[in-house]
């Protein structure tokens, strides 16, 4: 006996992102999920205003699976309500899936104030995911990256689109264990070499300061508007929380205050980092 096949593209499917709430430490998406499917199964569903904590169009794609998922179950004798349902996407929650410190985590790293949002991203596809991600719940911040990866990664591909992200001030590369093996991770001057010609490819116009990351600090916390359309790629050597922390003095000296984001990123390993550093 064939197995019913049951897609979340369904042209039946009519859910929407419609609004973003920012006001608590944890950010929420408002969608509303209408499923109308009747291809192998009879499927339908009508959840309004579901307050989802996992952020992007992608994640809204994920609920929407998972909704078809609980609906076959239904099918086959599982009780699930409507309700029920709900309650699920909405507790449901991925460590570094685009993850948001609260204020009390930021101050524990020692950056009170600071928005850092760590994403386990290591593919370009995620990469894209993750700017989409941040277009629509930043559309307005000031970015600094600060990137490990594994040896075994696009990185010219996962470069290209971070760096198509606009308001991009700095990139910090660093290094972190990859699966408790030294030998799985990129060194930071290699991952430099990718972002140098990721950046030429794309007619991107950096400062490299790759072994001078104090001077550059300096200078912009000296001349602010200096060379201001230029993206700045710093190339940290040094550890994790240097790099962030450094990021957070860039952030401050250029936005002057205004809105800035943090974006740890390339690997689940360096999200993994900064999480650890929180129970220290």
């Amino acid at each position: 006996m064939s197995s019913p096949v049951v897609s979340a593209s369904d042209t039946g499917n009519r859910s929407i992102f419609k609004s973003l709430d920012k006001m608590s430490d944890k950010p929420r998406q408002f969608c509303d999920l209408v499923l109308q499917i009747e291809k192998d199964l009879q499927l339908f569903i009508q959840l309004f205003n579901v307050k989802l904590s996992m952020l992007g169009q992608h994640q809204l794609k994920n609920a929407v699976t998972a909704t078809c998922a609980a609906l076959c179950l239904r099918v086959q004798g599982w009780r699930l309500s409507d309700e029920s349902i709900r309650a699920g996407l909405e507790s449901a929650f991925l460590l570094g899936r685009s993850q948001i410190l609260t204020q009390n985590e930021a101050e524990r790293l020692g950056l009170p104030g600071a928005t850092i949002l760590v994403d386990g991203a290591h593919t370009k596809e995620s990469a894209r995911a993750l700017m989409n991600t941040m277009e629509m719940t930043f559309p307005k911040a000031r970015l600094v990256l600060v990137v490990a990866m594994a040896n075994d990664k696009d990185h010219l591909g996962f470069a290209r689109e971070l760096l198509s992200a606009r308001r991009l001030e700095a990139v910090f590369l660093t290094e972190v264990t990859i699966a408790g093996a030294k030998s799985r991770t990129t060194s930071a001057s290699s991952l430099r070499g990718s972002w140098i010609q990721a950046s030429l490819e794309m007619g991107i116009d950096i400062l490299d300061y790759s072994f001078n990351q104090d001077q550059l600090v300096k200078d912009l916390t000296l001349n602010p508007t200096e060379k201001a359309e230029c993206q700045a790629l710093l190339f940290a050597e040094g550890s994790l929380m240097a790099s962030i922390k450094a990021g957070n003095k860039i952030l401050g000296a250029r936005t002057r205050g205004g809105s800035g984001v943090i974006i740890v990123t390339g690997s689940l390993h360096i999200v993994s980092g900064v999480l650890i550093s929180l129970e220290g």
